[in-house]
């Protein structure tokens, strides 16, 4: 699998999780799989952003994705 096919598939994963999630009340509620999910997303999306080539910190990644430590 191409990353660019992996990211596409964490988006319709999340995008289905989401919509699971609003009939059940998800605007008064938080949920760790979702919140998951669109980390991920943030980290690929970064990762797809490089050259394979291009050397990156652990540390960008977690930037990128907005993941403290």
């Amino acid at each position: 699998m191409k990353l660019a096919e992996l990211l596409s598939e964490m988006e319709t994963i999340e995008q289905e999780r989401t919509l699971e999630a609003h009939h059940d009340d998800m605007f008064f509620k938080t949920y760790a799989d979702i919140e998951a999910l669109e980390k991920i997303i943030l980290m690929l999306e970064f990762i797809s952003s490089k050259k394979p080539s291009d050397s990156v910190k652990i540390s960008e990644i977690l930037k990128a994705a907005q993941i403290e430590r």
